[in-house]
C-alpha cells in the first residue's frame, strides 16, 4: 500500500563531538544555522529546571497563560485571542495551511525563500505559485504578485525579512498588497527575523491585524530569544483567524517545559535586546571586515548575510570547517558563488574573517 503523501525523511545531523574529533578544534562556531549568539535567558533555564520536576503530570490542556503574556508583551490592544501557539515557526505556518488550504488551491511564494513552503502546501494537496524576488535587490515584486492572483489563489506566503537573502519588503509595498487583495485571500507574513530589523520602513503587520485584515504574522522563539532547541513559535491574527487555527492543535499541544520557558522568555525582554545587540554588532563587524577585504555581500535586515565571491566556494567551506566554522553554501540567481553566514559570538566572527582572509591569500597565490 502506497502512502498518499510522500516526502523524504529529514535526517541531517551535526555531530559536534564528531567534528571536534575530526578537526582537532575544540570550539565550534555554528555560523550556518541563524542561531542566537547568546542563547536563552538564564531566567528561561531556571524556569525549565523548575518545570522539569512536574513532567510526570500532563500539562494544562490549554495555553492561556502563555498567550496572556504574549498579549501583555505586544500590547497595542492585542488580546490572548489574537495569538495561537505552535511547536516552531514552521508549525505556525503549517497550522494555517491545514486550516485554510484545500485540494487544488494555490499559494503564492517568492523564491529564493525558505525551503519548507512548498511542503506545507503539498501536504494539503495545494500547489505553490512562484513569483520570483525582483533582481538584483531580491525584494518581492508586488505588481507581479497581484498579477499572479486568480480564482484559485488562497494564500500569499511572504518571508520578511527573507531567508536566505536577508532582504526586506518595505512598508509601502506591503500596505499596497493588503489594500489590493480580495477578502478570500490570506496573507501569511513569516516575520521570524523581525527583531533584527533596523530599517524604519519595515511593515507594521499588527496594524493590519488590528484593522481586521486577513493576515497572520508568524513569530518564533528560536532566533532573538535564543531557544531554537525547544522548537517554539506562535502566530498573531484577528481572533476570527487565530481561534480556528488553534482549534487544529492536538490535545496537550504544549508541554510543561515549553510553556514555562516561553513565559520566562517573554518576561525577560532585556535579554532579547542584548541578544539582538550582539547579533547586530557582530554583523557590523563582518561588514567592516569584508569591506576591508573587498569581498561583496548583500546588506541584511536579519542576523545573517549573504557573502558573495567571484569563484567557487567549496574549498572555502571546507577550509572553514577544518577550523571549526560551519557556514552554508547559498547560490542565488545571478550569484552562484555565495555563502549564508550567521553572526555568532565575537570570537567566532573574528575566526570567520581570519579564515576567509587566509583562503583569499591562498587562492591569490595559486592564481
Amino acid at each position: 500500500m502506497e502512502p498518499i503523501k510522500t516526502f523524504p525523511r529529514l535526517g541531517t545531523r551535526v555531530d559536534m563531538e564528531a567534528i571536534r574529533a575530526e578537526t582537532g578544534v575544540s570550539e565550534i562556531y555554528r555560523m550556518g544555522y541563524n542561531e542566537s549568539p547568546m542563547g536563552p535567558s538564564p531566567k528561561v533555564v531556571a524556569a525549565i529546571r523548575m518545570a522539569a520536576a512536574g513532567i510526570g503530570y500532563y500539562p494544562p490542556m490549554g495555553d492561556e497563560r502563555l498567550r496572556e503574556v504574549m498579549a501583555q508583551t505586544y500590547g497595542r490592544g492585542l488580546t490572548a485571542d489574537h495569538f495561537y501557539t505552535s511547536l516552531s515557526g514552521y508549525e505556525a505556518i503549517e497550522l494555517v495551511a491545514r486550516a485554510y488550504l484545500r485540494p487544488g488551491d494555490e499559494m503564492i511564494i517568492c523564491n529564493p525563500t525558505f525551503g519548507i513552503y512548498n511542503k506545507v502546501a503539498l501536504l494539503e494537496q495545494a500547489t505553490t505559485v512562484d513569483v520570483p524576488l525582483r533582481e538584483p535587490d531580491f525584494v518581492p515584486d508586488v505588481d507581479a504578485i497581484l498579477k499572479a492572483i486568480n480564482s484559485k489563489t488562497r494564500a500569499i506566503l511572504l518571508c520578511n525579512p527573507n531567508n536566505p537573502t536577508g532582504t526586506m519588503m518595505p512598508s509601502a509595498d506591503f500596505d499596497r498588497l493588503m489594500e489590493n487583495i480580495s477578502d478570500d485571500v490570506l496573507v501569511i507574513a513569516d516575520d521570524v527575523y523581525n527583531h533584527f530589523v533596523t530599517d524604519p520602513d519595515y511593515p507594521d503587520v499588527i496594524k493590519h491585524i488590528l484593522a481586521g485584515k486577513n493576515v497572520v504574522r508568524i513569530q518564533t522563539f528560536s532566533k532573538a530569544y535564543g531557544m531554537a532547541g525547544l522548537r517554539m513559535g506562535f502566530g498573531i491574527a484577528k481572533p476570527e483567524i487565530a481561534n480556528p487555527v488553534a482549534g487544529i492543535q492536538r490535545g496537550f499541544h504544549n508541554n510543561r517545559i515549553n510553556m514555562a520557558a516561553g513565559v520566562a522568555a517573554l518576561l525577560d525582554q532585556d535579554h532579547l535586546k542584548a541578544n539582538v545587540k550582539m547579533a547586530l554588532d557582530g554583523k557590523q563587524y563582518i561588514y567592516d571586515q569584508l569591506d576591508r577585504l573587498d569581498v561583496a555581500y548583500i546588506p541584511s535586515q536579519t542576523n545573517f548575510l549573504i557573502v558573495k565571491f567571484n569563484r567557487e566556494v567549496d574549498s572555502l567551506v571546507q577550509s572553514l570547517y577544518q577550523k571549526g566554522i560551519l557556514v552554508k553554501k547559498e547560490p542565488l540567481p545571478g550569484i552562484p558563488h555565495s555563502l549564508r553566514v550567521s553572526t555568532t559570538v565575537p570570537a567566532g566572527n573574528e575566526a570567520f574573517i581570519a579564515g576567509v582572509e587566509s583562503w583569499l591569500r591562498a587562492e591569490q597565490g595559486s592564481a
